[in-house]
C-alpha cells in the first residue's frame, strides 16, 4: 500500500514539473512529498529525478517508471470513476431476506417499485421464518420483526404495527367469545414453537389503563407464522399476530378481532443489514422506498 502511495505522488510530482506545485495539489508539505521520493527511489536503487534549482526532470530510469506508473494511476482513476457511477445508478444483485409472510406482505410491494425505478437492478428474496446468519449468506438487507437479539449487524426500526389476537368465526361459533384477558386461559392456544412456552402477554385496558398479564400454553405449535395463519382460518385456536400478516383477512371477515376494548404491546418491525459505513447504493434506494412504504401503510402505527 506504501509503494502505491508513492507511485501516485511521483506521478503527481512529474505531472506538474515541480515538488512544490505537487505537495500544494496533494494538500502536504512539500518536504513529505520529497520524503516519498526519496523512499521510492531506494526502494527501487535508481534515480528518478535530475534535480536543479531551474529545472526538474526525468532520468531515463524516471521515464521508464513513470511510464507504468501512469498507467497504474489511470487504471486506479478508472476503477473510482466506475464505484462512482454504481453508487449513483445502483445495478447489480440485490439480495434480501425476511420471515415468509412478511416478505409478501411488506418486500413483495417495495420490491415492485424498485424494479420500476431501477430495472437494471436484480433482486433475490429469499424468505425464511428462521433467523439466518446474514454475512454467512451474503444478504445485503434482512427484515426482523420483534425484538432484537444482541448481535453486530446495523438495525434500523421502520415501525410498529399492533399485536391482534384473533380468532376465526368457526371457532367463535365453537369455543365462544373471550371477554376478558384472563378467560384466554380456557382457550385453544396457537403457539409460535420460536417463542418462549408459555407464552406471557400483557394486556391494556383502552380506557382504564389497566393491565392484565397472561401466560398461554397451547397443545399446538408450530414453527410457521403462516401456518398459525392457516391454523387460525381452520378454527383451530386462538393466535397473536402481527396487523401486517393479517389485515385483509380481518377487512373480509375470516379472521375476528379479540378483546376490543384490550390493546397489547406493537411489534417492532427491523430493517437489518451488515455494515453502516459505505452503505451500497442498492441498499440505499431500497431503504428509502422500504421506510416510505412501511409509514405509510394502513398496519403501520409509529415511524
Amino acid at each position: 500500500m506504501e509503494e502505491l502511495k508513492r507511485i501516485g505522488i511521483f506521478t503527481k510530482v512529474v505531472q506538474a514539473k515541480s515538488f512544490s506545485e505537487a505537495a500544494r495539489q496533494l494538500g502536504v508539505a512539500k518536504s513529505a512529498v520529497s520524503k516519498q521520493i526519496k523512499l521510492l527511489e531506494e526502494q527501487i536503487d535508481a534515480r528518478l529525478f535530475n534535480r536543479s534549482t531551474r529545472q526538474l526532470s526525468l532520468t531515463e530510469a524516471g521515464k521508464i517508471y513513470y511510464r507504468h506508473c501512469e498507467h497504474i494511476v489511470n487504471r486506479a482513476e478508472f476503477a473510482l470513476d466506475e464505484l462512482r457511477s454504481y453508487q449513483n445508478q445502483p445495478t447489480g444483485k440485490l439480495k434480501i431476506s425476511a420471515p415468509v409472510p412478511f416478505g409478501r406482505t411488506i418486500l413483495i410491494p417495495v420490491i415492485k417499485q424498485l424494479r420500476e425505478l431501477y430495472p437494471k437492478l436484480s433482486v433475490d428474496l429469499q424468505l425464511d421464518d428462521n433467523i439466518i446468519n446474514v454475512v454467512e449468506q451474503g444478504i445485503d438487507l434482512t427484515l426482523r420483526v420483534g425484538a432484537l437479539q444482541d448481535s453486530n449487524l446495523i438495525a434500523k426500526k421502520l415501525c410498529d404495527t399492533p399485536a391482534m389476537l384473533v380468532a376465526s368465526p368457526q371457532y367463535i361459533a365453537n369455543y365462544g367469545l373471550p371477554t376478558k384477558p384472563s378467560a384466554l386461559v380456557n382457550h385453544q392456544w396457537l403457539a409460535l414453537s420460536v417463542q418462549a412456552s408459555p407464552y406471557a402477554k400483557t394486556f391494556l385496558h383502552k380506557v382504564t389503563g389497566d393491565k392484565t398479564s397472561v401466560s398461554l400454553q397451547g397443545d399446538l405449535s408450530i414453527n410457521s407464522v403462516e401456518a398459525i395463519i392457516a391454523a387460525a382460518l381452520n378454527g383451530l385456536g386462538v393466535a397473536m399476530l402481527a396487523k401486517v400478516t393479517i389485515e385483509e383477512l380481518i377487512s373480509s371477515g375470516q379472521l375476528v378481532s379479540l378483546l376490543p376494548d384490550y390493546k397489547a404491546a406493537p411489534v417492532p418491525i427491523y430493517a437489518v443489514y451488515p455494515h453502516r459505513e459505505y452503505l451500497p447504493s442498492k441498499v440505499k434506494v431500497f431503504m428509502k422506498l422500504l421506510q416510505k412504504y412501511c409509514v405509510n401503510a394502513s398496519w403501520s402505527t409509529l415511524a
